[in-house]
């Protein structure tokens, strides 16, 4: 039985050093990955999809000044479609490139900083209408 311990602890050091050995070239071959990764022009800079949402200006209070009412027109022109579930923010950011006058693009809306603005006030059009349940007038019902 000594024999078979000492081939045992033989056999089994073996499979640590493979072991140990494996971990190493995985961890060499993780660090010059993320190197690599780090070193890429632009990997600094927040990307989702191409876009650099980064290198845009943060919205200012005339933006939220006006997209709103554009915001409350598009659900009350729409307000039969809004209370069928068939208007999307998608129309609502393509309505307010064309008629806001702000210079901005429907990738530049598609940035969270501008997205929340536009969807905290369908959010609270949802709650004054109950989601299309109440007379369009709820709509435009709360103060700017």
């Amino acid at each position: 039985t000594s024999n078979k311990s000492a081939c045992w602890r033989q056999l089994t050091w073996k499979r640590c050093r493979l072991a140990v050995a494996a971990l190493v070239v995985v961890g060499l071959i993780s660090a010059a990955c993320f190197a690599l990764v780090s070193s890429t022009p632009g990997s600094s800079e927040s990307t989702s999809g191409g876009d650099n949402f980064g290198s845009r200006p943060a919205p200012t209070g005339d933006f939220a000044k006006a997209v709103v009412p554009l915001i409350r027109r598009y659900v009350t022109k729409h307000y039969k479609d809004y209370g069928k579930g068939l208007v999307t923010l998608r129309h609502m950011k393509q309505y307010i490139v064309a008629k806001s006058n702000l210079g901005l693009s429907y990738d530049d809306l598609r940035d969270d900083r501008y997205s929340l603005v536009i969807e905290h006030e369908v959010d609270a059009i949802v709650n004054r209408c109950d989601g299309g349940k109440r007379p369009v007038d709820c709509v435009g019902s709360a103060d700017l």
